[in-house]
């Protein structure tokens, strides 16, 4: 199976291919120049790697939340991709992908709180079972001395708001074991989870690709 994966939420370009068991990574650390890159690194991946995009299996769309421009990229070129293509896309959540970079450990939990603005933060809680990240509630965005509480049992922190733990345990109600600061997404992190989700058959059409950019909700209000 072949699946292309691209994540552009954050300040990288997050791209990936898998064929087989190979996995080709060309994710890069600036995100400024998403759009005038990301088609030509595509065509490079394929051709390095031997295929045509016509024998891609299936797309896989980081979804955010995080940054509008970005989202909004990604989504353009996985849309013309998979209509083109007429191949199904999987969509993954950016703050599941960071939680599965835990994914070697079994029965924890892992907070992810990436900073919005100021001290405002896109947060989402996983466990960790079976080799995958699997949320415990809806994710959120929200300041953090209004995150919700999460339970007890093993929790372990990832993203770039941890210069607020203090604020950010005190809120959530437990002390996290250990917290790593990374902010970027793995693309290998990204596949796993896309990949499973192919397999369950949890995909979408490239008309139905929708970004998740959770600052609606809070406009909304």
């Amino acid at each position: 199976m072949n699946f292309l994966a691209i994540d552009t939420s954050t300040s990288s370009t997050v791209l990936g291919l898998q064929i087989g068991e190979r996995i080709i990574d060309r994710t890069v650390s600036s995100g400024r120049s998403h759009s005038r890159d990301i088609l030509p690194s595509i065509s490079n991946m394929v051709t390095e790697a031997g295929i045509t995009l016509g024998e891609l299996d299936a797309l896989v769309f980081g979804q955010g939340p995080g940054s509008f421009t970005g989202l909004r990229i990604a989504a353009g070129v996985v849309q013309g991709l998979g209509y083109g293509l007429d191949i199904p896309v999987v969509q993954v959540s950016t703050l599941a992908t960071l939680a599965q970079a835990r994914a070697a450990d079994e029965n924890i939990n892992v907070l992810v709180a990436l900073l919005a603005r100021a001290e405002e933060v896109y947060f989402g809680a996983y466990s960790i079972n079976d080799g995958y990240a699997a949320p415990l509630a809806a994710e959120g965005v929200c300041d953090v001395s209004a995150l919700p509480g999460v339970g007890s049992g093993n929790w372990y922190g990832i993203g770039n708001a941890w210069h607020l733990r203090d604020k950010i345990e005190k809120s959530v109600g437990v002390e996290f074991l250990e917290v790593g600061e990374t902010s970027i997404p793995a693309v290998t992190d990204l596949l796993d989870l896309g990949t499973h989700f192919f397999g369950l058959g949890q995909v979408v059409s490239a008309l139905e690709v929708t970004p998740v950019y959770l600052r609606e909700q809070v406009a909304s209000k």
